[in-house]
């Protein structure tokens, strides 16, 4: 065996394909969510075809290491990750590096010169349905059932779909690594609805590692306890808890945004985990909102909201999610007037920021905001937000222009250029 070294400048290494495994909800098997893409090109295999054993050490995978260790970007895989760098914003590459800065050197050391790792997983990421109870305007019938519902009433699908990545009955695809992880990821659909996700939380209970697991959840925030599952009493026996939520907006905005939120229930717990953060240490709450041109403009009012009511912990509890697609969301596609509105909201509140002693990371990640709105817009995305608005807002009887009245003027001057040019 070669013992490999990673340059202590490689600005290309990522941790993840070394000590991680993603796989999606239709059962297909990537290197990270990050790196899944809608034509599937960065797919490693499926699960159905062979184990996630087999799959950690596939050919793809082995040369993905071998480049990454070297510091030869992969843009086919990370590109993502890069655009999120090259923006200013945090990206998972650097949050994952981090978790395992103390071992990195040791697992790299560890590689074949072919790129082949003993298959010792310490790291999941398993969406194990898309199973879920909110339709979020950036989604799709993929990652949520309600969506593919919505779907199927209007006809785009032939029939309500439920997706599932280990099929009812199927042997446990992570048998063979419970004694390696300490990091798990639950996304969805929205895990805390799901079966499989207590399972696996009592698995590692029963097992006696649950002290030495970290769960990470990208969650909306919904439910706190689903069929009789008290989440605290699971958190709490975990060693450390971190809950991402997906919240852009606060009320109605909350719910036009991720269709389907009582705002209400969403505030009973966030009220309900500030005061079991109080007493339970290992458990910690974030706000992790996808910033596009849906919540942008009230993005800042949302965050100080979050802090006011104490349902985060201070103002550096917040990790900004820029939208990178479907493009026709993205900031950058608001006209300059409203592009100024913006950037003076985020400039007063990097003041506000400031004096409350913020950490220089979610100060930065502001500042981006600042940078990439002003990246230049298109008038075909323009077009095709009008579009898909006006598709949404019919099935669900909203009203963007009633929900976003600092959009109002931009929304119908938008149309009445669509309906002038359609008349040419």
């Amino acid at each position: 065996m070669t013992t490999f070294s990673k340059d202590k400048d490689n600005k290309a290494f990522c941790i993840l394909p070394f000590v991680h495994t993603h796989l999606n909800t239709e059962g297909d098997v990537f290197p990270c969510c990050i790196s899944w893409d809608p034509q599937r090109t960065t797919q490693i295999g499926f699960l159905k075809d062979n184990t996630l054993e087999e799959l950690f050490n596939s050919d793809k995978m082995k040369q993905l290491r071998l480049d990454l260790a070297a510091g030869k970007r992969r843009p086919d895989f990370c590109d993502a990750c890069y655009k999120r760098e090259d923006n200013g914003f945090v990206s998972a590459r650097h949050g994952n590096n981090l978790d395992y800065v103390d071992v990195e050197d040791e697992i790299v050391a560890s590689m074949h010169k072919d790129g082949y790792l003993e298959p010792n997983i310490k790291s999941w990421d398993i969406r194990f349905s898309n199973l879920c109870n909110l339709k979020c305007r950036t989604c799709g019938s993929v990652y949520s059932t309600t969506w593919a519902q919505e779907d199927a009433v209007f006809n785009e699908y032939s029939e309500y779909k439920q997706i599932q990545s280990i099929p009812d009955g199927a042997p446990d695809p992570l048998e063979n690594q419970y004694d390696n992880v300490d990091k798990i990821y639950f996304a969805g659909g929205e895990p805390l609805i799901m079966p499989e996700h207590f399972r696996v939380l009592q698995k590692i209970i029963d097992s006696g590692r649950a002290h030495k697991v970290k769960l990470l959840y990208n969650t909306n925030m919904t439910k706190l306890n689903y069929n009789r599952h008290d989440l605290i009493e699971y958190w709490k026996q975990f060693k450390i808890v971190v809950l991402g939520a997906s919240i852009d907006a606060i009320g109605e905005r909350a719910n036009y945004i991720r269709n389907g939120v009582k705002w209400s229930n969403i505030e009973k717990n966030l009220k309900t985990l500030s005061e079991a953060i109080k007493t339970h240490d290992n458990i910690n709450i974030h706000m992790a909102p996808t910033v596009s041109i849906l919540n942008v403009h009230s993005l800042t009012d949302t965050h100080r909201y979050f802090v006011e009511q104490g349902y985060i912990p201070s103002t550096s509890a917040i990790v900004l999610n820029m939208l990178l697609g479907p493009s026709y969301y993205e900031i950058k596609n608001l006209p300059s007037i409203l592009k100024e509105e913006v950037k003076e909201k985020v400039k007063n509140h990097l003041a506000w920021l400031e004096e409350q002693n913020t950490q220089q990371h979610v100060m930065e990640s502001f500042e981006s905001i600042l940078t990439y709105i002003d990246n230049e817009s298109s008038e075909t995305e323009a077009i095709k937000f009008v579009n898909e608005t006006h598709r949404i807002d019919k099935r669900r009887n909203q009203s963007f222009p009633d929900t976003f009245p600092e959009y109002a003027e931009w929304w119908y001057s938008l149309n009445n250029s669509i309906i002038s040019v359609s008349n040419i």
